[in-house]
């Protein structure tokens, strides 16, 4: 009975170990892409920021000429235009990323949700055509990569969104469209966008 009883505690604490180590191996990969995201994210932010610079420089020449609180107010527009431009060429930029670096990033962005289990993949019709017969595996290989389980299937219907993807588990969703992630960064970058352009 004490062998049979050592085997199983044994047992459980192999299990244990290797739980552990799965554990820390997926937070350790989870962390390394995350900063992969946001380096290239950086990237891509300082490309648009150098144009999006020299087309403010030209329209806050303009609005130099102005005086008083007309000029107050047209360079605070023309601040909130160049800003929103920003983020529009960005928003564009990231619409047309080639197919491969597309699914690469909608699998990682998937990958680093809390998604588990099974969930319909909803995307827009240009990248239901271009992505759909390949991303719902490429998610669920980073999933599983990840230490969770999934199962994903592309939705029948397309979402009206200009990038990127929802996971659609009936009662809960993923929302990974790039105008959710854009909106949740945007108050946080929108200062550093300024002072970019205008400081």
């Amino acid at each position: 009975m004490n062998d049979i009883s050592a085997i199983l505690q044994k047992i459980q604490e192999d299990a244990r170990q290797y739980g552990e180590n799965a554990a820390a191996a997926a937070r350790e990969k989870a962390e390394a892409i995350t900063e992969s995201c946001r380096q290239e994210a950086q990237a891509e932010t300082q490309r648009v920021l150098e144009a999006a610079k020299r087309q403010a420089e030209a329209i806050r020449q303009r609005a130099v000429s102005q005086s008083g609180i007309e000029s107050r107010n047209a360079k605070l527009q023309v601040r909130r235009q160049a800003i929103d431009s920003a983020f529009g060429k960005a928003m564009e930029q990231l619409c047309a990323m080639p197919a491969e670096k597309k699914t690469a990033v909608y699998a990682r962005l998937a990958a680093q949700s809390s998604f588990a289990g099974e969930a319909l993949l909803v995307l827009n019709q240009a990248d239901r055509d271009t992505l759909g017969k390949t991303l719902p595996a490429e998610i669920m290989k980073q999933c599983a990569a990840a230490g969770r389980t999934c199962k994903v299937t592309l939705s029948g219907a397309a979402g009206p969104f200009a990038g990127g993807f929802i996971l659609d588990q009936g009662s809960t969703e993923t929302n990974c469209t790039f105008e959710v992630l854009s909106a949740g960064v945007k108050e946080e970058l929108e200062a550093q966008v300024d002072a970019a352009l205008f400081g």
